[in-house]
């Protein structure tokens, strides 16, 4: 049995949501509260995102106990909330979830800025890691790894092997030794199969710092609890590997009410490092043009042109199915620039216009929170076209695709069959009368 030696060993950990398994939808849910909440005093705040919590489906039950870890795991862990004056406020990884739903995005930006110590931890746990001088950001590491000279074979990782070998290894966490040498540890001890303490609690840290650079699109698991490094990653973590956004205002002998001071800049660290760190490794990226557009697999817009283009197809697919493939061929994609309110024009079968605006999500999971944002140009054009105005709901996940149609969301709205919340346009909420759901048409490569 592998065991970090006596003298290097200490174990880190952070705050575990306890909606783990179901947490793409929770949060997704969660970033429209939060969003709608933005600006409320604090005591508001707190009574009206508790209900929100109980609200999430299956959580009726839930003691208020419970209710407060949600709220503390959601705000705190995810940098989601923050605190001015007495008042609290949705922060950009919060509105720009709710937004776009672009979940892949949201945990990209969080494991970027994910270190240890971290403003996630409590003031006495920051303590106890700056006593011990660690300085540990888990992404920089495996980018480095995803760059290492190993064979593509060699080149994965287990949760145990994270656990024992890196996450609670003081020569990694502290000492920051050569990665060559951490990686012939974890080699040599492939070769003598060698086995390691396998058990839940001992290795759920590193099994959760992996799920979620799988949530991000960084990583992929397989059957045998291997996990390795996206191709269309690699680019992305190239990149990191230089440029991992650090905070530096943890400082040893710093006292906890110093430590405590320091949570609103780490709030905004989260935010503010995050977003900077995305954009300008576009703008990086976008100076290369022998780089495939599929190193931006993560971007917003690149998920949007996605369903834009498969919507594309399964209207043109449906069209000619139905015995009106000159009308197939009117089918078209609305130029952003042009700011219309909708992404695809199409066609009834008696010729009649169809303005299509297209959400899609991309998540690992079936994704079933029913709630879209509405840009406020989006929202005029739903009210100028009515009922000749559908939003398509379009969910890709690792384990299905689904469309879902709303048609003339705003005369829903007025017969109070979908609610409604101004933000910035509109936040709208329906259920399953709203909408239809309906096979998506992909052609056959």
């Amino acid at each position: 049995m592998y065991e970090v030696p006596t003298r290097f060993y200490q174990r880190l950990h952070h705050p575990r949501p306890r909606f783990k398994t179901n947490i793409e939808n929770v949060l997704g849910y969660m970033a429209f509260s939060i969003a709608e909440l933005d600006g409320e005093t604090e005591s508001v705040f707190k009574e009206n995102i508790l209900s929100a919590i109980n609200d999430f489906p299956g959580n009726a039950d839930l003691t208020l106990k419970t209710l407060n870890n949600w709220r503390t795991e959601i705000t705190a862990l995810f940098s989601m909330v923050s605190t001015s004056d007495g008042c609290n406020f949705a922060t950009d990884l919060s509105k720009e979830l709710a937004n776009t739903t672009n979940l892949k995005e949201f945990f990209l930006r969080f494991i970027a800025t994910f270190q240890y110590p971290g403003g996630f931890l409590k003031n006495n746990e920051i303590e106890k890691i700056l006593i011990s001088d660690i300085h540990f950001h888990p992404l920089r590491w495996l980018a480095e790894f995803s760059n290492s000279s190993i064979s593509k074979e060699e080149l994965y990782l287990t949760d145990v092997e994270f656990c024992h070998c890196v996450l609670n290894d003081l020569r990694v966490t502290r000492d920051h030794e050569n990665i060559s040498l951490t990686i012939g540890r974890i080699l040599r001890n492939r070769a003598d199969e060698v086995d390691y303490d396998a058990a839940g609690d001992t290795k759920r840290y590193a099994l959760d710092i992996l799920d979620y650079c799988v949530l991000a699109g960084l990583m992929l698991k397989d059957y045998k609890g291997k996990y390795f490094f996206r191709d269309d990653a690699r680019e992305f973590l190239a990149y990191f590997k230089d440029h991992a956004p650090l905070f530096t205002n943890y400082q040893k002998e710093q006292s906890l009410p110093e430590i405590e001071a320091l949570r609103p800049l780490w709030i905004d660290f989260v935010n503010d490092s995050s977003k900077s760190l995305l954009l300008s490794f576009e703008k990086e990226i976008a100076k290369k043009s022998h780089i495939s557009t599929d190193a931006l697999a993560f971007s917003t817009k690149q998920i949007g042109d996605e369903g834009e283009a498969l919507t594309l197809a399964h209207e043109k697919i449906w069209l000619s199915n139905n015995g009106r493939p000159d009308l197939a061929k009117l089918v078209s994609h609305m130029p952003t620039q042009f700011a219309v309110g909708f992404d695809v024009l199409s066609r009834e079968l008696d010729a009649t216009m169809r303005h299509i605006e297209v959400k899609t999500t991309v998540s690992q999971k079936d994704f079933t929170v029913n709630r879209v944002h509405l840009t406020p140009n989006e929202w005029s054009a739903a009210e100028s076209h009515r009922d000749r105005y559908f939003v398509y709901r379009l969910q890709l996940s690792d384990e299905s695709c689904s469309l879902w149609i709303i048609q003339d969301p705003v005369g829903l709205y007025k017969q109070d069959r979908l609610k409604m919340v101004p933000r910035n346009g509109a936040d709208i909420f329906f259920d399953e009368s709203c909408y239809t759901q309906v096979e998506l048409l992909r052609t056959h490569e």
